[in-house]
């Protein structure tokens, strides 16, 4: 019973750390929703993107437990260009941050009507971003689990909007596929740095993958369907699912906050690679000089920033995991790169010598030479 309970604890934690990540401000607003998907016809579209969520993470969880971790993933990927993979990861991972500061301010003027000249707000939460991610991947899982059942409590009062919408297929689908393919590739690509590392930390994390999968895929679906509904005024708006759901003060109030929860979610994950490559001697100033860099960003206009780094940030998620899918198949040809064959002596048992060798040369040798074959067929 508590081994189930732990493996089910660590299935919440590691679900709901990747529905933070990608549940931010703009998923829950919907203008990222709008942009990526179409207005009529999503839901084909999001089953795709859930299908692709799931094999995604369960990839790079896998990927980091047998890597060791991010910077093991991109070296097996990347070979000699995994630093400079890692450098554009962390300019990405910058900017947005840096977005993320500019949204709380934005949040805190707009939302609830905080207005200072001095952005206050993003400094406010600069200090708990240092303290929680000195606990790693744990901080992680703290953060998202206190913040993420919120945004998703708030998403559940509007999912009857679901038995609404209809379910057809997009007009131009392949254009529809192709923006299903940059937001899968965009999101996955940031979050790649937290699901190697918490794979790295060992378990089981298939269950928590395709939960968070599932549940990212019907967020989507309420925020798209009630701007749908709402029509074309939402779909023009600059806040879609806000035009469409906050007819009251209250709700306007209670979106501002769930908001405020997206962003720091996301504000976590971001920082979270930037954190863990200031490590080494003097990780204090490097990552002091980070938070600093982050927060001077956030006061410019980065609005321009994030439309053009959005979709390459897309295309070089897709790149990596096309990758990652073709390192897969060789693994499963027998190419060069799978795990070697064990010696004789390595074998379990007891065997004598003359028996190991010739069930060595016998049965491992012609087996090995069968999938070497394959391997240069395929």
């Amino acid at each position: 019973m508590s081994a189930l309970f732990s493996k089910a604890a660590e299935s919440a934690k590691l679900s709901a750390t990747l529905v933070g990540t990608v549940v931010g401000a703009g998923f829950i607003s919907g203008a990222e929703l709008v942009r990526f998907f179409p207005a009529e016809g999503f839901l084909p579209c999001l089953i795709v993107a859930a299908g692709l969520f799931a094999l995604c993470f369960w990839g790079l969880y896998r990927l980091g437990a047998a890597r060791g971790g991010y910077a093991g993933a991109l070296r097996a990927l990347f070979g000699p260009l995994a630093g400079a993979v890692r450098a554009f990861v962390l300019a990405c991972s910058l900017v947005l941050c840096a977005s993320m500061l500019a949204g709380l301010n934005a949040v805190a003027a707009e939302g609830f009507g905080l207005r200072t000249k001095f952005p206050a707000a993003a400094l406010l939460a600069l200090l708990p971003l240092s303290l929680f991610s000195r606990k790693g991947v744990r901080g992680l899982y703290i953060v998202n689990l206190a913040l993420v059942p919120l945004i998703l409590a708030f998403l559940a009062l509007f999912a009857p909007v679901l038995g609404q919408t209809p379910f057809v297929c997009p007009r131009d689908g392949f254009s529809a596929l192709g923006g299903t393919v940059l937001y899968v590739g965009m999101n996955a690509f940031l979050a790649a740095p937290v699901v190697c590392d918490a794979g790295a930390k060992g378990g089981r994390g298939g269950a928590g993958c395709l939960l968070a999968a599932g549940l990212i895929g019907l967020c989507a679906a309420v925020v798209l369907g009630a701007v749908a509904a709402e029509g074309t005024n939402a779909l023009r708006a600059e806040m879609p699912f806000l035009y469409a759901v906050a007819r009251t003060q209250a709700l306007g109030l209670a979106f501002s906050a769930v908001s405020a929860c997206g962003i720091v979610t996301t504000l976590f994950s971001s920082y979270y690679p930037l954190h863990c490559a200031a490590g080494g001697r003097h990780a204090r100033a490097k990552r002091a000089a980070a938070l600093a860099a982050a927060f001077a960003l956030s006061l410019c206009g980065l609005r321009r920033i994030v439309r053009l780094v959005y979709p390459l940030i897309g295309g070089a998620g897709a790149l990596f995991f096309a990758l990652l899918a073709v390192r897969g198949a060789r693994s499963l040809a027998g190419a060069p790169d799978a795990p070697e064959i064990p010696a004789a002596s390595a074998l379990p048992g007891s065997l004598p010598g003359g028996a190991r060798s010739l069930l060595h040369k016998k049965f491992f040798g012609q087996r090995h030479e069968r999938v070497h074959a394959g391997g240069k067929d395929a």
